[in-house]
């Protein structure tokens, strides 16, 4: 029938409840098909045919599950960072089913099948953000930081542990690392180098956290306060040429990201 319509010649898709995105794929192609699948029903099986409430929910199923086929492609690449696009997709999904929600146009059974969808968000990923792995992960991922959290307390809650965390891994780095020992012969001749430096090396000291713990806490406050990174750049690029401004956030967002920079 397709070729006889001059058509191009595409085959129907199946359901298949195992397989993610089966349900648009399905209807994607039907409507891809529309033209051929009107023209063959009513000459095979008349009983079977669509109105056009029928099209016009299938259309608008297609376009609201769209958004979701878009994002199991987007979280499904292999060569980027994916862990920490997980909280602000599941953020654009909520907002995506909600904004449809408010469309009072739409037929019965699309209202009927958001409502199944906003449950459905709501009782697998409500508690997303207070995820560890998440949640560090897109605090660490200079695109998104603040930004990807729905809830500003759970963003602040996280930063707060991310704090710990690298003090923590400071502290035992402190710990294990033995003091150098400096030459008695140079003693001399170095002091009188650096008293003409005096003022200045104590300004700067003003400015340089003392205390090794404070200075993870620092470099997580300042690479907050940078802005964010376009979205289309890298991230791991971008951790790689700035590892010498964070040392030591530098080594959590390798372990948290998996960056083998």
């Amino acid at each position: 029938m397709q070729k006889q319509l001059n058509l191009g010649q595409l085959k129907l898709k199946q359901d298949v409840p195992t397989r993610w995105n089966s349900t648009y794929d399905m209807l994607q192609r039907l409507l891809s098909a529309k033209d051929a699948v009107i023209v063959t029903i009513a000459i095979m099986r008349q009983e079977l045919a669509l109105n056009n409430d029928d099209w016009e929910v299938i259309e608008s199923v297609a376009t609201i599950l769209k958004l979701f086929y878009d994002i199991t492609v987007e979280i499904s690449a292999e060569k980027n960072v994916s862990l920490a696009k997980v909280i602000p997709l599941c953020g654009i999904m909520n907002n995506h089913v909600k904004a449809h929600l408010n469309n009072t146009m739409l037929p019965t059974r699309v209202q009927l099948m958001l409502n199944t969808l906003d449950k459905q968000l709501e009782k697998r990923f409500s508690n997303i953000e207070k995820h560890i792995l998440y949640s560090e992960a897109t605090i660490l991922d200079p695109r998104f930081k603040n930004k990807g959290f729905r809830h500003i307390n759970n963003f602040d809650q996280a930063v707060a542990t991310l704090k710990r965390k690298v003090c923590t891994v400071q502290q035992r780095q402190t710990t294990t690392t033995l003091p150098s020992t400096s030459d008695p012969s140079t003693s001399t001749s170095v002091s009188a180098m650096t008293s003409i430096w005096d003022q200045f090396d104590k300004e700067v000291a003003k400015l340089t956290p003392t205390n090794p713990l404070a200075a993870g806490i620092v470099e997580i406050d300042k690479y907050l306060q940078e802005p964010l990174l376009q979205r289309c750049n890298d991230p791991l690029r971008l951790w790689h040429e700035r590892r010498s401004f964070y040392p030591i956030l530098f080594k959590y967002a390798l372990k948290r990201l998996h960056l083998y920079l």
